[in-house]
């Protein structure tokens, strides 16, 4: 089970994020002086997942094909 955390930018949307991706997030956010807010959720709302991983698990699974003829 891995921790959540809601992360938002001024007064926009909050995002959930996972560790790595809150981790990140954060080095962004002190490296160029933005301010910023990560609070860690309850164990309670595991259902909800992060939404960095679902967006790139989703671009790749809907990237276009190209199919050659034989």
């Amino acid at each position: 089970m891995e921790p959540r955390f809601l992360t938002t930018v001024g007064d926009n949307t909050p995002v959930i994020m996972c560790t790595t991706h809150a981790q990140m997030f954060e080095k962004m956010m002190m490296v160029n002086e933005i301010p910023h807010t990560i609070y860690e959720m309850d164990d309670s709302l595991e259902e909800y997942k992060c939404q960095a991983c679902h967006l790139i698990y989703d671009i790749l699974d809907n990237q276009p094909r190209i199919i050659l003829p034989n």
